[in-house]
């Protein structure tokens, strides 16, 4: 297995969104008892304006682009995971 840093791993993840889309990334290394493994976490968190209005008029391109750049956001971790787990063929 090849954990991965966590803070490097946030400030790559924050980037993915670029200005489109500013993401709110934080990593955590807890631990329920002295003697337990760590529990890691990543949470990934975007907040956007999203007019009622537009939507309403059916407007959905800025909605669509900002979730084009989230699945973007998803696959690229996703694509990490087996290099973390060890799981590399």
């Amino acid at each position: 297995m090849h954990p991965p840093d966590l803070l490097v791993l946030a400030t790559e993840v924050a980037g993915l969104g670029g200005v489109e889309l500013p993401l709110e990334v934080s990593a955590i290394d807890s631990f329920h008892q002295v003697t337990d493994a760590p529990e890691r976490s990543l949470t990934v968190v975007s907040r956007v304006p999203v007019s009622l209005a537009n939507v309403y008029k059916g407007d959905n391109d800025p909605v669509c682009a900002v979730l084009d750049t989230c699945r973007t956001v998803s696959l690229n971790l996703l694509e990490r995971v087996p290099f973390w787990i060890g799981d590399i063929h």
